[in-house]
C-alpha cells in the first residue's frame, strides 16, 4: 500500500513515516510512504519554519516523491495522510483530494470549527471515503481498559501550548479533549471553561450527570496524565502517546474499514472545544447544541 502525505510542516510526517518503515508490524509490511506535498502556512511561523527542513529529510532519509500539488500526491498513492499543522487548511486539501474516492486521516487540529468539520464529514459521506481522525493520546498504552457504562467520570490534564492562529484551545487542547472523549464517550452536553495566565480548566457535563475535566497547564511539567473515576475505584495514570498504536488504527481503517473512532465523535469534540473557547471569552456555561 502507497501512502501519500499532505503537509510536511509537522514533526508527525517524519514520525509517522519513521513508524511506518521501521517498526515491526505485519500490518505495516507492505506500507510505504511514497508521495508527499510539502505546503506549510506563510503566516504560522512554526509551520514554515520548518517546511523545508522536513521535506529535505523525507527525500533523502526515506526516498518520498514531492509533489507539486494535493492532486498528483492523490492520484499516485492508495490512501492519504493530511497532516498540515495549520487546522485552517484541511477542509481545502480534503475538497482538493475527495474525486479520487481515496481513504485520508486527518491529524489534529481536524478542523478549527465545527462549521468546517461537518463541511468535511459531509463530503467525506458524499463521496464515500473513509475518513478518521484522532490524536495519539487516545491509543496510550497504559490506558487501562474500561467499559465506558463503568465510568463514573474523568479527570485529564496535559499541556496547553497556545498557537494564535490555531485558536486557544485547538492547537494543543485537543489531545486532551480525545482522550477525554476516549475515556467519557460522546453525549457531552455543556461545556465550561476558565483561563488564567498559567492553566486552563474545561469541565463538560454529559447528559446523565457525569462530568469531567481538562486541566490545561501553561506552565509547568510537559506531561499527560488522568484520573478514572469507577464504580469500583479510581486510578491516576500517567499517559504517553503512542505513535505506533495510532497507525495501526489508521492502518487497519485503510485496509479494511475497520474505524476505532467515528466521525461523528471526532466532531463533536470540535464542537467541544469551540464551545470551550466561546465559554472563555463569554465566561459563561455554553450548550453542546450540534
Amino acid at each position: 500500500m502507497n501512502i501519500g502525505i499532505i503537509g510536511l510542516d509537522s514533526s508527525h510526517a517524519l514520525a509517522f513515516t519513521r513508524t511506518l518503515h521501521e517498526t515491526q508490524e505485519t500490518l505495516f509490511s507492505d506500507v510505504t510512504v511514497t508521495a508527499a506535498y510539502a505546503g506549510g502556512s506563510p503566516d504560522f511561523p512554526l509551520s514554515i519554519s520548518r517546511v523545508h527542513t522536513f521535506a529535505g529529510r523525507m527525500t533523502k532519509e526515506y526516498g518520498v516523491r514531492l509533489m507539486p500539488t494535493v492532486q498528483e500526491v492523490a492520484e499516485s498513492t492508495d490512501a492519504i495522510l493530511i497532516l498540515s499543522a495549520d487546522g485552517r487548511t484541511h477542509l481545502n486539501q480534503f475538497k482538493a483530494i475527495c474525486p479520487y474516492r481515496k481513504p485520508v486521516f486527518i491529524d489534529k487540529p481536524f478542523t478549527l470549527s465545527t462549521a468546517d468539520a461537518s463541511e468535511i464529514i459531509k463530503l467525506a459521506e458524499e463521496f464515500q471515503i473513509p475518513l478518521m481522525s484522532a490524536s495519539s493520546l487516545r491509543y496510550a498504552e497504559a490506558l487501562p481498559e474500561c467499559t465506558r457504562g463503568d465510568i463514573l467520570g474523568a479527570d485529564v490534564y496535559g499541556p496547553m501550548h497556545v498557537e494564535s492562529t490555531q485558536g486557544h484551545y485547538f492547537w494543543y487542547g485537543i489531545h486532551s479533549a480525545e482522550l477525554l472523549f476516549r475515556i467519557m464517550g460522546p453525549g457531552c452536553r455543556e461545556v465550561t471553561a476558565f483561563s488564567t495566565d498559567h492553566d486552563d480548566l474545561i469541565t463538560g457535563t454529559w447528559k446523565e450527570g457525569r462530568m469531567g475535566t481538562i486541566r490545561g497547564i501553561r506552565s509547568g511539567p510537559e506531561s499527560f496524565g488522568i484520573s478514572l473515576h469507577t464504580r469500583n475505584a479510581t486510578r491516576h495514570v500517567p499517559l504517553e502517546p503512542s505513535y505506533k498504536e495510532l497507525l495501526k488504527s489508521v492502518i487497519n481503517l485503510f485496509k479494511n474499514g475497520v474505524y476505532t473512532v467515528h466521525p461523528s465523535e471526532t466532531l463533536e469534540v470540535i464542537r467541544f472545544l469551540e464551545c470551550a473557547e466561546q465559554s472563555r471569552l463569554q465566561k459563561r456555561t455554553v450548550l453542546m447544541e450540534m
